[in-house]
Order: C-alpha cells, then sequence, then structure tokens
C-alpha cells in the first residue's frame, strides 16, 4: 500500500512540530489537481478557519483549521501524544494497562493485536518517510556537488565565496537535520526501553521480541545513513577546502602579475629619479655660476659705490667752502656792492646748491657722471618743470619702480603697504592719529629734545602723556616692521640654496608668516607662457562626463560642460571667438579664488602679444586669427574695468594704461581710446558714487519735532522713518559688498578679514541692532513703558517687511529671541495682540526649516529694490566651499566657480536696485554710530531685576 492511502480521516498527524487530527481530504479552490487534508491543529497556529475563497469545507476552532500539502503531513501512533522524551511513563502505564486487560479475555486480546499491527504499520509509514528524507537529502548534497563543480568553470573569485558562502549555510542546514534524525533515535531507543520495562507474558514473548530486533534493524538503518551522510559531509568539506586553495592560487597569480607591475613601476621610477639627480647637478653647476658672477658683479658695484661716496664727501668740502664764500661774501657786498648785486648772488647760489643736491641724489641712484654734468647745464638753459619727476618717471615706466622697490628697503616697505591695503583697516583701528602723535612725541622726549615736543603739544593741541620708557617706542615699531618686511622679501625673492630652504619649504615659511602677520598669501608658481600650453589634453582641461578634448562639440555651452582646467586655458577659452558672455562674467567675478589680479593682466598680455606667422601658416588666416584673439582680449579688459573696478589698485592701474598706450594704441587706435576713456569715467563715477539721482519722487519725511535740537535721539524718530533710514543705510553697506569678498570666504578667514570689510560690516551691524532692540526693551523699568517699546520694535520690523529689508527684519527676529527679552511674560502681556502676533508672522517667513525654503520662495517673487539676509547667501557658499575642493589633480575646479557664481551673481542683481528715500542727515549720524547694547549676561541680570522668578 502506498502512504497517500494510508491517512484518512480522524487519523493523528504532524505538521513541522504541531499536532493535530485530519478533518477533510479532498480538493480546493487553492488546488483543484492535487488533494489537499484539512487538519485541525490543538492550538492556534495559522488564520485559516477551513475556509477558501468563502467556501467553508470543515468545521473546527478559529485559527486553528489549515490545509496543506500531503509531504507535510506525518502519521502519529494511534496514541494520546506523540512519542516524545517526556511522555515515556505515559505510554509505559498505557501499555501495561493494555497487558493486563488481554489476561482478562481473548477478545481484548485480539484487539490488542490489531492495535499492534496498526502500531507496526504506521512504524513502516515512518520509515519510508525517513527514507524518503534521506533521500531528499542525498540529493540535495548531489545538487551541492553539482554547483560546486560549475564554480570551478568561468567564475570570478567574488561568485565563488558567494557561492561557497551559500554551501555553507546549507550544510549547516543538513546538519539540523541530521540532529533531528538522531533525536528519532533516541526517542526509539527509549521507546525500546519502555517496552523492555513491561511485563510481558508468557504467550507474547515471542511477538514482544521479533518487535524489538525489527526496532533495532530500523535503528542500524538509521546508524548507518547517518555514517554515509557524515563520510558524504567529509567529502564536501574536502572539496571546499581545495576550492579555496584554488582561489587562493588564482589570487596569487594575479598578486604576482601585480608585484611584477609594481617592479616595473619602481624601475620607472628610480630612472626618472636618476634623470632628475643629473638635472640638480646641472641646475647646481649653473647656480654656482650664477653666484660667481653676482660675487664679481657686487664687487665692482661696490667699488663703484665707495667713488661715488668719495666724490659725494669731495662735494660736501664744495658746498662747505661755498657756504663760508656766501658769508664772506655778504659782507663784502654790503660794504661795496648795491643790494641788486647780492640778490642776483643769492639766486646763483641758491641754483648752485640745487644743482649739488640734485648731483648728489643722482650719484646715489647710480647715474653717469657725464649725464648729470648734462643735465645741469640743461638746467640752466630751459625752463621746464621738473617738479614731482619721479612720480611721473615711475607712473610711465613700473619697471623702475620694481628695481628701485629690490634695492632699498624703504621703498620695499612702503611697496609692501600699498600691495598688503587689505591690512590697512586693522592698522588704522589700532594706531589712531592720538597714538601716532604720541608716539611722535614720546621719540622726541626719549632724544632729550623738549623743545620740539612742546612745540608739537602746541600745534596739535594735544597733551603728552608722560611714559617712562627705556627706548624710542616709535623707532622700535618700525625697526620690527623693516625686519618683517625683510623677512618676507627673503622668502619672496632668493634663489633656491643647495644647502638652505627647498622652494617647498620656503612657501610653507612664507604661508605661516603671512597668516602671522594677518596679510594675504602672494601666488609663488612657475609661469608658463600661454602660447607655449600645449593643445587641449586631459592634463590641461577636462570636461563634464570625461569627454574627450579633441572630441569636444564647439557649438556646446563653455560654461555647462567645462570642468577643470588650468590658468592657461581658462584664459584661452575666455579669449576665443566661440566664448560666451556668462564664461566671461563667471570668470571675472570668480577669478580672484585662484589667481591675483596682476596674474590675470600678466596672462591677458601673453594672449594679445600673438606670436609672429610659422613658415608653413596661411598669412590670411594667421592676420584673422590674431585680430579675433585681440578682440577678444580688448573685450575682457573691457569687462573687468567695468565688473571688477573695486579690485584694481594703483599699481595695477599704472601697468594696465602702460599695456594699452604702448601696445593697444599702436595697432588699434579705436580700442584704445576706447579703453582709456572707459577707465576715466570709472575714475570719475567713483568719485561721484556718493550722489544718488532721483527719478520718482521718493515719500515725504515724516520730520521729528526735536529734529534740530540737543536733546534729539532715535526714540523720537516714527516707526516707518526709522524703517527707512535704517534701510537706506543697511542697503548702501549691502551694494559694497564686492564679489572677491565673496568668492575667497575672506569674511571667515583670520588672514584675509581685512578684505572683506564691507562683509563683516554689514554683519557687525545686523549684530548691533539685534543688542540695541534687547537693550532697549530691558532697560525700560515701567512694565506699560516697556510694552510700548517692545511694541515699537515689532512696527519697525513690519516696515521693514514693506520695504524688502530681510537682513533687519531677521536682525528684529534675534532681539526678539534674546533670552533676557523672551522670558519678560508681564511685559508680552500688556502688548496688544495684534502687534504681539507679528513675531510669529516674521518667525514664519524668515524660518530655517527646509534651508529656509518659505524664505526663498518669497525673495524669488520679490522685485528689488530689496536687502536680502545675507547669512543664508554666506551659508550657500561655505556648503559650495566645503563641499567640493578648489583644485582636481592640480587643475582649477571651474564647477565649483561656477556654483559660487550662480550665488553671487544673484547677490549682484539685488545690489543694482538702490532704495529712493530721502536722507535725513541728524538720523543718519546716530544710525551709523555704534548703537547701545549690553552683553547677553548683563542683559539677563536686568531682566531679573524688572521681572523676578516667582
Amino acid at each position: 500500500m502506498s502512504q497517500k492511502s494510508k491517512l484518512k480521516i480522524g487519523d493523528r498527524v504532524k505538521v513541522q512540530e504541531n499536532v493535530g487530527f485530519i478533518k477533510y481530504i479532498g480538493k480546493t479552490k487553492l488546488s483543484e489537481k492535487a488533494k489537499m487534508y484539512g487538519i485541525e491543529f490543538e492550538k492556534e497556529v495559522g488564520e485559516n478557519d477551513g475556509s477558501i475563497d468563502s467556501t467553508r469545507y470543515f468545521e473546527g476552532k478559529s485559527k486553528s483549521c489549515v490545509f496543506v500539502k500531503r509531504k507535510k503531513v506525518k502519521l502519529l501512533p494511534n496514541l494520546d501524544t506523540p512519542i516524545s522524551a517526556s511522555s515515556g511513563s505515559e505510554t509505559n502505564e498505557k501499555q501495561s494497562s493494555s497487558s493486563s486487560s488481554t489476561q482478562e479475555s481473548p477478545d481484548t486480546n485480539n484487539e490488542s493485536d490489531k492495535d499492534k499491527g496498526k502500531e507496526k504499520e504506521k512504524e513502516k509509514d515512518k520509515e519510508d518517510e525517513d527514507e524518503e528524507g534521506n533521500k531528499d537529502e542525498e540529493d540535495q548534497e548531489m545538487k551541492l556537488l553539482k554547483q560546486i563543480e560549475e564554480l570551478l568553470i568561468d567564475k570570478d573569485e567574488s561568485v565563488i565565496l558567494e557561492e561557497l558562502e551559500r554551501l555553507n549555510r546549507e550544510i549547516d542546514l543538513l546538519a539540523v537535520e541530521r540532529s533531528s534524525s538522531m533525536n528519532k533515535i533516541t526517542l526509539f531507543e527509549k521507546s525500546i526501553e519502555d517496552y523492555s520495562s513491561i511485563k510481558i507474558k508468557e504467550n507474547e514473548e515471542e511477538q514482544q521480541n521479533q518487535e524489538i530486533e525489527k526496532l533495532e534493524k530500523e535503528i542500524e538503518m538509521v546508524l548507518s545513513s547517518i555514517h554515509q551522510k557524515n563520510q558524504e559531509e567529509i567529502e564536501n568539506q574536502k572539496k571546499i577546502s581545495q576550492l579555496k586553495v584554488d582561489i587562493e592560487n588564482l589570487g596569487n597569480n594575479e598578486l604576482s602579475d601585480k608585484v611584477e607591475q609594481k617592479k616595473e613601476q619602481v624601475i620607472k621610477l628610480t630612472r626618472e629619479f636618476e634623470e632628475l639627480k643629473e638635472q640638480n647637478q646641472k641646475t647646481e653647476e649653473e647656480t654656482t655660476t650664477i653666484r660667481t658672477k653676482i660675487e664679481s658683479t657686487r664687487n665692482s658695484h661696490q667699488n663703484e659705490i665707495d667713488d661715488y661716496k668719495k666724490k659725494i664727501d669731495l662735494m660736501d668740502d664744495e658746498i662747505l667752502k661755498d657756504e663760508e664764500r656766501k658769508k664772506n661774501f655778504g659782507q663784502d657786498i654790503i660794504n661795496k656792492k648795491s643790494t641788486k648785486d647780492l640778490e642776483l648772488k643769492i639766486e646763483q647760489l641758491e641754483r648752485n646748491l640745487k644743482i649739488t643736491k640734485k648731483r648728489i641724489f643722482d650719484l646715489e641712484l647710480g647715474k653717469n657722471e657725464h649725464l648729470i654734468r648734462m643735465e645741469s647745464v640743461l638746467e640752466y638753459r630751459d625752463n621746464i618743470n621738473r617738479s614731482n619727476w619721479r612720480h611721473r618717471v615711475m607712473k610711465k615706466n613700473p619697471e623702475i619702480m620694481d628695481l628701485r622697490e629690490r634695492i632699498n628697503p624703504l621703498s620695499r616697505a612702503i611697496s609692501f603697504a600699498k600691495y598688503y591695503s587689505g591690512a590697512k583697516v586693522q592698522v588704522n583701528e589700532l594706531l589712531t592719529k592720538k597714538i601716532i602723535n604720541q608716539l611722535i612725541m614720546q621719540h622726541f622726549e626719549f632724544e632729550r629734545k623738549q623743545s620740539i615736543r612742546e612745540k608739537i603739544e602746541e600745534v596739535l593741541s594735544i597733551p603728552y602723556h608722560d611714559v617712562q620708557l627705556r627706548d624710542s617706542r616709535l623707532r622700535t615699531l618700525l625697526r620690527i616692521s623693516l625686519r618683517e618686511i625683510e623677512n618676507l622679501w627673503d622668502l619672496l625673492m632668493t634663489d633656491t640654496s643647495r644647502f638652505g630652504p627647498t622652494k617647498e619649504d620656503r612657501k610653507i615659511l612664507l604661508e605661516s608668516k603671512i597668516d602671522e602677520l594677518g596679510l594675504d598669501m602672494v601666488a609663488d608658481e612657475k609661469d608658463v607662457n600661454i602660447w607655449d600650453e600645449p593643445e587641449d589634453n586631459l592634463k590641461n582641461v577636462i570636461y563634464d562626463n570625461g569627454v574627450d578634448p579633441k572630441k569636444i562639440d564647439k557649438s556646446a555651452r563653455l560654461l555647462d560642460i567645462l570642468h577643470c582646467a588650468n590658468v592657461n586655458k581658462l584664459v584661452e577659452k575666455l579669449t576665443n571667438d566661440q566664448t560666451e558672455v556668462r564664461f566671461r562674467d563667471a570668470f571675472i567675478m570668480t577669478y580672484q579664488s585662484f589667481m591675483k589680479p596682476e596674474q590675470l593682466l600678466n596672462k591677458l598680455k601673453q594672449r594679445y602679444n600673438v606670436p609672429p606667422k610659422k613658415t608653413n601658416e596661411n598669412k590670411r588666416e594667421w592676420i584673422k586669427e590674431r585680430n579675433t584673439i585681440q578682440v577678444r582680449v580688448v573685450s575682457v579688459l573691457k569687462s573687468w574695468i567695468k565688473s571688477g573696478w573695486a579690485d584694481i589698485d594703483e599699481k595695477l592701474l599704472y601697468k594696465l594704461v602702460d599695456f594699452i598706450k604702448t601696445t593697444i594704441l599702436p595697432e588699434k587706435k579705436m580700442a584704445g581710446s576706447g579703453l582709456i576713456k572707459l577707465i576715466n569715467d570709472m575714475k570719475a563715477s567713483k568719485e561721484t558714487s556718493g550722489f544718488l539721482t532721483l527719478t520718482e519722487q521718493p515719500p515725504e519725511v515724516i520730520v521729528p519735532k526735536n529734529l534740530f535740537r540737543t536733546d534729539f535721539t532715535l526714540l523720537d524718530v516714527d516707526e516707518e522713518e526709522f524703517a527707512r533710514q535704517f534701510t537706506l543705510m543697511v542697503s548702501e553697506l549691502f551694494r559694497k559688498i564686492k564679489p572677491s569678498e565673496l568668492v575667497t570666504e575672506a569674511w571667515q578667514k583670520k588672514g584675509l578679514r581685512a578684505k572683506a570689510t564691507n562683509v563683516l560690516t554689514l554683519i557687525n551691524k545686523f549684530n548691533e541692532f539685534s543688542k540695541h532692540i534687547a537693550t532697549v526693551i530691558v532697560q525700560t523699568e515701567n512694565v506699560k513703558k516697556r510694552a510700548k517699546m517692545y511694541a515699537r520694535f515689532l512696527k519697525i520690523g513690519k516696515s521693514f517687511l514693506e520695504m524688502n529689508n530681510y537682513d533687519s527684519l531677521m536682525s528684529t527676529i534675534a532681539g526678539y529671541t534674546n533670552s533676557a527679552v523672551k522670558r519678560l511674560k508681564l511685559t508680552i502681556a500688556e502688548v496688544p495682540k495684534a502687534t504681539a502676533k507679528l513675531l510669529l508672522e516674521y518667525k514664519s517667513i524668515l524660518k530655517h526649516d527646509q534651508g529656509y525654503k518659505e524664505y526663498r520662495f518669497r525673495l524669488d517673487k520679490t522685485e528689488p529694490p530689496l536687502v536680502p539676509y545675507l547669512g543664508v547667501f554666506l551659508t550657500d557658499i561655505t556648503f559650495i566651499s566645503s563641499g567640493s575642493p578648489s583644485t582636481i589633480d592640480g587643475l582649477i575646479n571651474f564647477s565649483k566657480r561656477k556654483l559660487l557664481y550662480n550665488v553671487v551673481n544673484k547677490i549682484q542683481e539685488y545690489q543694482r536696485v538702490p532704495y529712493k528715500f530721502h536722507y535725513v542727515h541728524q538720523i543718519q549720524v546716530l544710525l551709523r554710530k555704534e548703537l547701545p547694547g549690553k552683553g547677553d549676561k548683563e542683559l539677563y541680570r536686568e531682566s531679573l531685576k524688572r521681572e523676578p522668578r516667582k
């Protein structure tokens, strides 16, 4: 009989770990072909209640009726409970009771024989099921072996390792199944012990012995199957270990290949190192020759200087003799000649003194003596104005200025002071006029020249504060400054010595020294002429998505596709005939984040000076290309002068004008004269930039009654007029912010803060106004008056909102969120509810959730004039700078500059439109002063006095 025919309704079965009774056998809607077995379990095991698709097949307990297939069902012996370790005693009792019942009647004996036959049939069913399970396990192991063999054919290491892990997991599952079979064996052994403990009658002993022999055979069968499984598992482990060995061999082969590649790289590097050694030796030889030449020139110059000093001494003697002659001559003339002759002689002597002084100065400069004599002769013959000649010479010839700075330490100090003019604000804050005057007076006091010191006190009407010092503090400070400048000069200009610091070491020292002094860093890089730069390749320009530079589409927008490039390639793209306006604007706005203005001018000069035509090059095409490049350079210069005029200092302007006059004007008169006119217009506009022409009639001023009285304060100004005047001031500060302050993040770098004065001024005014609001509210003693002050600044904030002054509105919110103001519950209770609700409205507009999403949406819809909250833009710039590197593989990351351009360009759009309000001088004077305000701790103490804790 098959196993399927043995199951019937009412049989006690086991599914996994759950025990129950068969209630239904037949087809269902779930499985119309195969039979399904409806089983009611003793415990709740599922959600099925014996129904499928609202068709109920058998009644039973809720959540205990489940349909399963035949292969999941195991028939249990016809006992009250399944055989287990805990139920051995119960079975013994039942068997003893059954044996006693067989002695009483033959009918019961027959019934017990039938029961035993049924139990044997059930045990055979179990054996068949175990054999089927063993076959399934063997099939599974054969599948595993086939999978292991497939792993060795065309598989990667990672795939093989993953498959091995999966096979290990399946082996673990087989081990679990083996443990379950061992548990069955223990159950069988316990059942045997139970059977042996039963007292069997003489007529039933043989039958029991037969059953025990059958059980022992079954146990041997199970043990043999387990032994086979163990052997198969050992073989599987051996195969797995062999696989691992093969994988390691594969890895070792790859490693050996990699090692050979590394060896080849090392050989290449050693060859390059040897070449570099040879180059270093050549450079050392060249430096030694140059040094010998320098020493010889120094000796020759020293000899010339000694000769000049001797000549100067002789001239000094002549001057003394001339002065003595003048005295004697004056006495003789008084006695003998008329006053006219005397005046003529005096003029002649004064002229001679001027000539001698000039000759001395010229000798100091190292001029030729013959030229000095010729100039002295010409001095008598013409009436040319030679005043301020040095300034005119330096203006026309900047090279002379550079040479003079290299030779003279004092000139070098002046040049450093101009170049690092960004630190001027900090110096002016520390060294005021009063301090400088005191230093000068202390110097004369130390030198025991009290009469001069007293004269200075009288002229300046400043009393001298006597300080007992052991040195002249002015002289000491000058010496320190000259010494620091000389150290910087040495780091910048000295040649690389064989035994001294290398170029990289000097660069590190220079950076640390500049940070220590609070100055900006000067770029120290090798300058490669723009025409010596190779064609586009992956080493000098990189486009988005890794496109080959030679295959780039020329019609594509450069700003959208350019990713990285060096300086030469960026300037080349800037002056091509295909350059777009947006790329040019982005470059001019952000170039100071990777190069100096002097470097940009130098690169534009190089680009303008197109190399001569090659022999195999068509002349017409060369002329056409040269003209297009030069026109583009002129166009870039125009845009630079218009957009970046604030970054062009006096020294750079001299060089720019010299380039225009000497190079551009002779070839292109229209373009050169246009640039000169634009420079003059920018100078004139700078002088008149403070004046605002109003095309529309602004609103009338709400004039305070006591505006022209001495007791006039800001509290007398109407809320709306206060907001107008404050917005005018803040808008002026906002419009002064330069792009270079933002793209270089100068406001948050210690050494560059002096170059971001406008950003820092606006930030300081923001903090100052918020402290002022909190101070005015807390300092008011009366509760009702304090509530009026509380309401006053909320009304001012409403005017800020109407005028689109979001920066001052945010400052107002900061004043109210101060802990000293926030805790004044009695004061807030006195404020009208409609006015108090304004603060919630302001906070909802400028809340920082989701990156100021509400504020950004409102700002995009607002038309200028407006003053945005600067903190959001500064946060965006900081996020861009920290999120992407400035350089990639030594190339300038222009994608980062494109993101910075988008932010700064939006700021510039808001800067273009001014507010149209009348300027009230008396109110502006009070606003531009430092607004009264106290620290947070002091304010909180006063707040506790106004409204103590309960």
